[in-house]
């Protein structure tokens, strides 16, 4: 069975890029790196299970978004990629990594929840989405997320797309959390195995420290005076860093081994 995502796919050259969007959020969080590096690379971006225009098919968890896009290279027909996430897509884009790393040049990591210390049980999130609403359970999350030169268009796609997003999607997507993320440890290690770089805004919503001192090779990138949704508020930035990303994926000698 094929994957079920709707994508955008457009432009031409390799290695392909494959964006990934975070919780609640859609395709059209990656549109200005489409709309860059489409110039020079084959670019899909894709609307995970609920969003945009993907159907609204349970479950709706991390491990199955990874399978979604595993099925989808097969669909598409794309033998390796370099895999790029924001938030909780850069973790989706780690499983993805474990779930088929043969297939996988690098990973990006964009400000993504990526930390060591989660206990079981510890996130209300989910269970505060599904009773008050995803407008009132993701409403101070959302908020946090913008910085005081956050663009007003940026703020209004944010808050439009999350917080619009059904609350057992939104919180479908929290489903398996307890099981992702008390192996994130293994799940970096790994992507540090390969090109491995995490952007960060001004205020991480991970802990850089706490990947520096797990991987060897990880590149850390901060973007200064941005919000969480830095690529957005500063795309011409963020697009040349990824492009010095995959000069980086270019150049590896354990790339070349493979």
């Amino acid at each position: 069975m094929g994957s079920p995502l709707r994508y955008t796919d457009t432009g031409s050259g390799g290695p392909p890029l494959l964006f990934v969007h975070g919780l609640a959020c859609d395709r059209r969080a990656w549109e200005p790196q489409l709309a860059d590096l489409s110039r020079d690379h084959r670019c899909i971006s894709v609307d995970l299970r609920g969003r945009g225009e993907t159907p609204a098919t349970p479950p709706y968890g991390m491990a199955t978004a990874a399978a979604d896009l595993a099925a989808l290279l097969d669909d598409l027909g794309l033998e390796r990629v370099v895999v790029i996430g924001h938030s909780l897509g850069g973790v989706i884009a780690l499983l993805l990594n474990e779930l088929v790393p043969e297939r996988v040049m690098g990973v990006v990591a964009g400000d993504s929840p990526i930390y060591g210390e989660w206990k079981p049980g510890s996130s209300q999130l989910p269970a505060r989405i599904r009773e008050q609403g995803t407008a009132a359970g993701l409403g101070p999350m959302v908020e946090s997320f913008f910085v005081e030169g956050t663009p007003e268009p940026v703020r209004q796609y944010v808050r439009g797309v999350m917080l619009s997003c059904p609350p057992d999607i939104a919180a479908g997507m929290l489903e398996d959390a307890d099981e992702v993320f008390t192996r994130m440890e293994a799940l970096v290690r790994l992507a540090d195995s390969k090109p491995f770089m995490a952007i960060w805004a001004e205020r991480p919503l991970g802990h850089p420290a706490w990947l520096r001192s797990v991987t060897r090779f990880a590149r850390q990138e901060p973007v200064a005076g941005a919000g969480h949704f830095f690529q957005l508020e500063r795309p011409d930035l963020t697009n040349a860093l990824i492009r010095s990303f995959l000069d980086d994926v270019a150049n590896d000698p354990r790339l070349a081994a493979r």
